[in-house]
């Protein structure tokens, strides 16, 4: 067979791919984008995994049995991200051999996911969007809808995620890859100052835990406690992946992926060596071909670390129902984000108890890298508010 690489001269987007998209808008596709695709009971180690490795987050109601049995939960229950692990919640079909990059994605969670749940995913394109940016002169975004479901039928949450797609800098320097981002300082240089800061900082962390934030005691315009992560190294990628359920795949298995998907993959030209274009979250080379100035995290990486300064704020007793985030600046290795957030509202929605917040990361150079939302369910003193929880 004639194999179609990520370094072809000809990877630029024309009418056909966009015509194709177009045709499959609202079309419920296959989820087979990751590898491997299944559906199984989420184990202990599940949770624990994403918890630990994926988020950076020690809290003992997503890893502790006895510690969650004695929590109004009963057991271990998932941090808001989780489902993340399940699905990627990128949908990004009809543009073949054209770099997708995650650019944010918005949740509604309707119930928490809990060990022994077997959870489904359902996703379709939306929406397709031409862009022209400071960052490309042509683009395109994609939106797709991704419904999860649990065992019983119910719709745990849904998710609306958008994916650019940006030709790579080999389709053509007018306009393949991404502009403005390839001058950035690939490495920081830090003083032992610098580091012993980011230490005390980590030391400072706190987490509301089994203490109850009462919705009557939240002020609008209060700052949550920071949540510093970083430097991100290599290490904090590649734990990352481990923590996931699905993953990409290596060796044999990769090279059989490769022979239904031909066109996603990337030829080194320094080493010959065929790979996943997601190698560019730790390759310079990969990420450099894209616009980028060197190797970058996970755009999700950053949706957790907003939802874990939200739940070390709200406490174990809250219910995150609605998160949002939005990636503006590649976070590269040796990058430290400062996650900060406030209050903004506070309100009553039925029996429910509600407080937005809306937060964003901040790196060393003062550069806002991601911003989002987020809607939290708090206990009441009310007598008419019992938390409870009801699936869709």
């Amino acid at each position: 067979m004639t194999t179609t690489t990520s370094n072809s001269k000809n990877a630029s987007i024309t009418d056909e791919m966009v015509q194709h998209a177009e045709s499959l808008l609202g079309r419920w596709l296959r989820r087979d984008v990751h590898w491997p695709t299944y559906a199984e009971n989420i184990a202990p180690i599940d949770v624990r995994r994403w918890a630990h490795y994926s988020v950076g987050d020690d809290n003992p109601l997503w890893s502790d049995p006895e510690y969650a049995a004695r929590s109004p939960w009963g057991g271990v229950i998932a941090p808001p991200t989780f489902l993340y692990t399940i699905d990627s919640t990128i949908v990004a079909p009809g543009f073949r051999g054209i770099q997708w990059i995650y650019g944010g994605t918005r949740w509604d969670l309707y119930q928490p996911v809990r060990v022994d749940d077997r959870i489904t995913a359902r996703a379709r394109l939306i929406r397709l969007e031409e862009k022209a940016g400071r960052h490309a002169a042509r683009f395109y975004v994609q939106t797709g809808e991704i419904v999860f479901t649990n065992q019983a039928g119910v719709t745990v949450a849904r998710a609306e995620a958008d994916v650019m797609r940006i030709p790579r800098r080999r389709a053509g320097k007018e306009s393949g890859g991404i502009e403005g981002f390839a001058d950035r300082d690939t490495r920081w240089r830090y003083q032992p100052e610098d580091i012993e800061q980011i230490r005390q900082d980590y030391l400072a962390e706190v987490r509301r835990g089994p203490e109850p934030r009462y919705w009557e005691d939240v002020t609008v315009g209060e700052s949550l406690p920071q949540v510093v992560k970083g430097p991100l190294t290599l290490v904090d990628i590649m734990a990352f992946y481990s923590g996931r359920r699905n993953t990409y795949p290596p060796l044999r298995m990769a090279f059989l992926d490769r022979e239904k998907r031909p066109a996603n993959v990337y030829v080194s030209p320094t080493t010959g060596v065929p790979m996943h274009p997601a190698a560019g979250h730790m390759d310079d080379e990969i990420a450099r071909e894209i616009g980028m100035p060197g190797a970058y995290d996970q755009g999700w990486q950053r949706a957790n670390w907003g939802a874990h300064l939200i739940t070390n704020w709200s406490g174990d007793l809250s219910f995150v129902q609605r998160f949002t985030h939005k990636l503006l600046l590649p976070n590269l290795i040796g990058d430290t984000t400062w996650m900060r957030g406030e209050v903004s509202t506070a309100y009553k929605e039925g029996v429910s108890h509600l407080v937005d917040i809306s937060y964003r990361g901040v790196n060393q150079r003062g550069e806002t890298n991601v911003v989002g939302t987020a809607t939290v369910r708090l206990p009441s003193r009310s007598a008419d508010d019992r938390f409870e929880i009801v699936g869709r």
